[in-house]
Parts: structure tokens; sequence; C-alpha cells
């Protein structure tokens, strides 16, 4: 067979197992992926992909974005207690090496503590694909630990196509609406969509938490045209805008604290042109072109009083108010240009070249007012005194990350049922901040006579940044074998590297939020990691399993550590090594029962070196899963769906250092209890009622070290096309 009907050589980075999300069969028989704009079967591809269909979406019912891809395994949900912004870890990886892909363009986040959020909504998405491990061959810098593409809705099947859904969940009260006109004629493709979601405050197992709600709405356009049947052109648009509010269940400590991102959006427009079948040897020819800003506004409040450590001293009858206002855009452009070559019958070339862009431009206003005493503590034994910190500050600074790249893959068909997948990319990354306006608009020290000298701020520049500018540059490799010589089954290996350039806030910006403080480190050398995968997939007429096994080897893995009071500096360990073992099976059993199971088991360890070592506590639990019984019938005119899981983690400890001392923390495991139940009606099943009861036992547990998960509550969606 010619590689021609393959085109997917380009899906080489690495190579492993995984399946459709554990809500569905684990099928991989004619699932269809195309995680960089080229098809391919499932169970040809010789990399970790986990996909999320349009037809799994339609079967659950979903009001939030984290619901769509939390069971795929390897997949940790991370939401840094804000309600509504989901962030994914992937194999242990933290959340600034996932990279994240609407229609194969990278969202992009340079002043952030908590990684780059899925700033989508689940009514627009089509289908999932979540590439695991090492993806640098094919998507750069940032996807050493993976790749979140989402890949949206498009043009109907009929000249107008009207979809309309409405969800309630009960987490917060939510609820959902959406929209959307599509259709296709005479070569034309069109979709006009939009929604609106408007969230309560959270309800865990203990008590409602005040101020966590938030609100969401979106609006896209997509529109091509086929001049032939192998060119095709199209625009899209798309608008995404939040209002996100973060609190804490623990205010104890605090007399007041929020965060809030009032708004977060987003906004696209971009432009491709695929041609196919330009002659014998050359296949396809695809660009892509895209222009992105991204705008984040959040304010951090917090007060606090009693005792406060402050510049190393403990102070006592404090009152300390801080607000901090940041106002954060990006301006990115990308454009990329892929071809690819059928050489012959047996080899698929794919060649491509593009760049990114992205621009920061962050203004901070910083408020601090603290008064309180030191008593009888070095350096004022015998004493009390009495002091106060007035700052008022105010920030400006621009920078920039510049990525250019240049990749080849291959593909061939070798004897015995094998097929070899090779490649390399070649990245540029150049990372500066041009300009920095930073001064006290009023600040002083105040204290006695007998204390410290009064000191006036407003002759001092705050520390915001430095400027500065680095370029790091790396070429990668990956290869890999699949071998299919067994009807239904495919067996695969691979060896995969990966890249990652440090961002603009961990090489030269100071950032506070939520309390805390994170100093950039101009000294900071790229990470490099070095990825291994065994792994088989079957798909059979009852029974469906994906298995991997791998090993990550990672260099210079960049990380914070405290270096005074709530304050962290960026910092590379000496290594990180993960290995572990994904797993997803099902099997079809008589009258419409499926038991099914999705876990992954993981251990990671840092070389930090120092006082600590090398440790396994690197907060990442080591098992999650999902395990239950789906139950699927067609009636003639309506079809049900039923599904019975358990969805659990074990507990998550984590160690560090902190002013010369190692601190541990925990969090323990969970298992949570669910059920799900949905009907599909009409010729074409164009109508659908879901509903779900989850956490059935009102369990409270963490996946992050913020906020507890919402207790048990119900959700239900309706969905409607015509």
């Amino acid at each position: 067979m010619k590689l021609t009907r393959i085109r997917a050589a380009v899906l080489t980075v690495c190579l492993g197992s995984t399946a459709a999300m554990a809500a569905q069969d684990v099928y991989t028989k004619g699932v269809e992926v195309t995680a960089t704009r080229v098809t391919r079967d499932l169970m040809d591809v010789p990399m970790s992909v986990g996909v999320v269909t349009e037809d799994d979406i339609k079967k659950t019912g979903v009001t939030t974005i984290g619901e769509l891809i939390q069971d795929v395994p390897g997949v940790e949900l991370q939401n840094d207690g804000t309600p509504g912004l989901i962030r994914v870890s992937i194999r242990g990886e933290g959340t600034m090496r996932s990279t994240i892909l609407i229609d194969g363009q990278r969202i992009s986040e340079h002043k952030s503590m908590s990684g780059t959020p899925i700033l989508i909504d689940p009514s627009a998405v089509e289908r999932v694909e979540v590439i695991k491990g090492p993806a640098s061959v094919l998507y750069g810098s940032d996807a050493i630990g993976g790749v979140i593409n989402i890949i949206t809705k498009k043009g109907g099947k009929k000249l107008v196509q009207l979809d309309v859904g409405v969800g309630y969940n009960g987490a917060g009260d939510g609820f959902t609406e959406n929209a959307s006109v599509s259709g296709s004629y005479n070569g034309f493709n069109y979709r006009l969509s939009g929604s609106y979601a408007d969230f309560g405050d959270l309800r865990t197992p203990d008590k409602t938490i005040d101020g966590t709600d938030y609100d969401t709405r979106s609006g896209s356009i997509f529109l091509s045209y086929d001049f032939t049947d192998d060119l095709t052109m199209g625009i899209s648009a798309d608008y995404f805008e939040g209002n996100f509010n973060t609190a804490t269940d623990d205010m104890s400590s605090y007399d007041d604290f929020a965060v809030k991102i009032n708004p977060w959006k987003r906004q696209k427009f971009a432009f491709f042109a695929d041609a196919t079948n330009l002659n014998e040897y050359w296949a396809r020819l695809r660009f892509d072109v895209y222009t992105q800003k991204t705008d984040k506004k959040m304010q951090n409040i917090v007060g606090m009083s009693g005792t406060v450590n402050y510049e190393g001293s403990t102070l006592y009858d404090t009152k300390f108010n801080m607000d901090n206002h940041a106002d954060n855009e990006i301006k990115s452009n990308g454009l990329s240009l892929q071809t690819e070559w059928q050489l012959g019958d047996n080899n698929y070339l794919i060649a491509g070249a593009g760049f990114d862009s992205d621009k920061l431009d962050a203004t901070t206003k910083y408020k601090l007012d603290l008064d309180g005493s030191i008593m009888n503590t070095p350096p004022y034994p015998g004493m009390d005194v009495n002091m106060g910190v007035h700052l008022n500050n105010r920030s400006e600074l621009d920078g920039g990350q510049d990525s250019y790249y240049v990749f080849l893959s291959n593909e061939i068909i070798l004897p015995a049922d094998f097929t070899a997948n090779y490649g390399m990319r070649y990245t540029y990354v150049r990372t500066s901040v041009d300009n920095i306006k930073a001064n006290y608009l009023e600040g002083s020290f105040v204290s006695p006579p007998m204390g410290r000298p009064d000191v006036d701020y407003t002759t001092r520049t705050p520390d915001v940044g430095t400027v500065g500018e680095e370029s790091n540059s790396k070429a990668v490799f990956n290869f890999g074998l699949v071998w299919r010589g067994i009807e239904d089954l495919a067996l695969r290996a691979t060896w995969a590297q990966g890249f990652r350039a440090p961002t603009i806030q961990e090489k030269f910006l100071t950032s506070s939020m939520g309390g805390g403080t994170e100093i950039g480190n101009p000294n900071l050398d790229p990470e490099t990691s070095d990825n291994f995968e065994l792994g088989a997939r079957y798909s059979g007429e009852r029974l469906n399993l994906d298995f991997a096994a791998f090993l990550n080897l990672a260099d210079d893995y960049i990380t914070t550590k405290e270096v005074s009071a709530e304050t962290y500096q960026y910092y590379n360990v000496g290594k990180a090594t993960t290995y572990g073992v994904e797993l997803s099976a099902s099997y079809d059993l008589p009258y419409g029962f499926t038991p099914y199971t999705s876990m992954t088991w993981l251990k990671r360890k840092f070389e930090y070196g120092g006082i600590i070592g090398d440790t396994y506590d690197t907060n990442t639990p080591e098992f999650m899963y999902r395990a239950g019984v789906r139950y699927e019938k067609d009636f003639g005119i309506w079809t049900l769906t039923a599904d019975t899981y358990a969805r659990g983690a074990t507990e998550r400890d984590y160690e560090y250092e902190s002013s010369g001392a190692v601190v541990k923390t925990h969090h323990g495991g969970y298992t949570t209890a669910n059920f799900e139940v949905g009907a599909a009606f009409g010729d074409e099943r164009q109508y659908s009622v879901n509903a779900a009861v989850l956490n059935i036992f009102d369990k409270k547990y963490y996946i992050s070290d913020a906020l507890p998960e919402a207790g048990v509550h119900a959700v239900v969606t309706v969905n409607a096309r015509f």
C-alpha cells in the first residue's frame, strides 16, 4: 500500500499508547487523528495520542472544558484555585510544559505562575487530541511534556444546520447556553457560533466558597471554499472572554484574600490554504498564518493581621494590606508551511518550516501598607520597635519570544510488517525584555529613632525584572518502529528528544500574585530530555486495549526555590526522571454492557542536590484511575446510554527547600462514585439529553493545592440539531 493513504509521517514525535476517553470504548480502528492537520488511523500512529472524539462528547454531555480530557490516561488537571480556568499536566510534567493548540496554533502565556489555560468553550470543540511525551520534533519549545490539540467544529453537512444546547452544572449553580449555524453549499463551508456560561460560587462538601464565581462568553466564524477537489482556502476568527474569581477555603490566616481576573480575553484571526495531489511526487502543500491577542487583567488583594513575616523579621500586632493590579497583553503571530512528498511506494516525507512570535506588554500597579512592631528580637534585643512600610509603585515592561524552526519527518515501509518513523527539528528561540519603566509613586519605611532608619523608597527603583536578551537553539531527533504483523494489533517502540527554552518570566521577570513573589533567573539553561516508550494497541471484535510503558530523562529541569519568606526564584534542577505505565481497556459483553478502565501509574524523581538531594515527593499522585461499567442499547427510535464509574488518585507529597530548611506538604488520595445517563432521539439522533450525578458520596478532595473540588452535584445538558 502506498503511504499516500497514511499521510501522517509527521506524527513521529514519540511512540506509546493511548485511546479514546475513558468514558467511551478504547476502540481505535477507524478513529482518525490530525494533530498537525494530517489524517491517519489511530492504529497506525506511532505515538501516544489520547483522542476525545465527537461521539464521546455527544454521549457524555459536558459544561466545562476540563470534563473533556480529565480521564485521558496520563492527564492531570490543574485549576490553581481558579474555577473555570483549566490547565493541564501531562505525565507529571508541569503546566508550563504542555503546549495548548487550537486548530494547530498555540495559546501563549509568558507572565504567569500557573501556566497556559485552555481558553475555549467546550461547545466549539469537535474533538481533542492529547499527545503525550516530548513533542519537540513537531511543536518545538514548551512541548517537552506533551500537547493538547483542540480541533474546532467547521462546516455542516446540509445547506443550513442549526445546533442549540443548554446545560446546568450544580458545582456552582452554573448555566450554559450555546448556538451555531453551519452548512455547506457548492464548495462553500461555513459556521457561525456563540456561547455563554455563568457559574456561581463553588460548592464543596464543607461549604460554598464565596468569591469563586465566573462567567465566559465566546463567538467564532469559519468560512472556506473548495476551488477544486484538490484546493481549499479558508479563514476563521474566534473570540473568548471570561471573568474569573479566586478565593481560599481557609480564611483563618487572612482578613481578606481574592484574585480577580476581569477579564481574560483571547482573539484570533487565521487563514489557511491546502493543496493536494500537486504532481506524482508532491502530495500536499499546507500554508497557515494567524494573529492572536490575549489580554489578562488581574487584581490580587491580601489582607492580614496578627503575626506576619517581613524581610526576615517577625512582626506582631500587624496590619498588612496589599492590592496588586496587573494588565498583561500578548500579541502572537505565526506562520507555517508544510509539504508532503510521496517518494516511491514505501517513503512518505514531510518537510516544514515556520515561526511563532510573542510580544509581551505588561503593566503592574502595586500598593502595600504594613504597620506592626518587632518585639525583643534581633537586631533589637530588649526593646519593642514600631514600624510601618507604605509602598505604591507602577511598572511597565515589554519583551518578546520569537521561535524559528524547520523539520523533516519520514515514514518508510519495511519488510516483515514493520514501519519506521524518524525525524528531526531545528529550533532557534530568542527571548528578551527590551524595556522596563518602574518607579515608586510614593513609598516609605518609618520607625522610631532606636529602630531602623527611615527610608524614602521614592528614590529607589522597585525590582520588577531585568532588561536582557538571550537566544537558545537545538536540533532534536526521534525514531520509532510500528509492527502490524497480526490483525487488529499494533506494537510500537520509540525514542524522542525534548527541548524547552525558558519563558520570558522564568528568565527576566519578577511577578507577585496570590501573596507570593517569583523572581526570574537570567542564568537559566534550556531543559532537554530523552523519552523512551514501548506500547501496544489491540482493537478486536470485543476486546480493546491500549498499553504504554515510558521513561523520561530530563536535564536542567526548571523549577522554583524559596529564597526568602514567600519569595521564590527559578533555577535548574540537576535532573528529573519520570517513568510509568498507562493502560486503557474495555470489553463488550452481551446485552450492551461494557466494563472498562483507564489508569496511570507514575513515579517521578527530582535530583535537587543541596540539603534535599534526591526526592520522589514531587507533588504527583503515583496512581490515577477511572473504572466502571457502561451500558448502551438502541430501542429503534431512541438510544439509551448509562455509565456507573469510580474515579480516583492516590496521595500527593511534595518536598522542597525553603529558607534553608526542607518543607513537606501532603494531600490525601481520593475515590469518587459517579453515575451518568443519556438518551438520543430522532432519525439521526439529532436530539439528546444527558444527566449525571458526580461525587455521589460528597467526598472532599483536592487536585491542586488551592481549593477542594466540588461536592455531590448534578450536571444536565440538552442538545438539538435542526
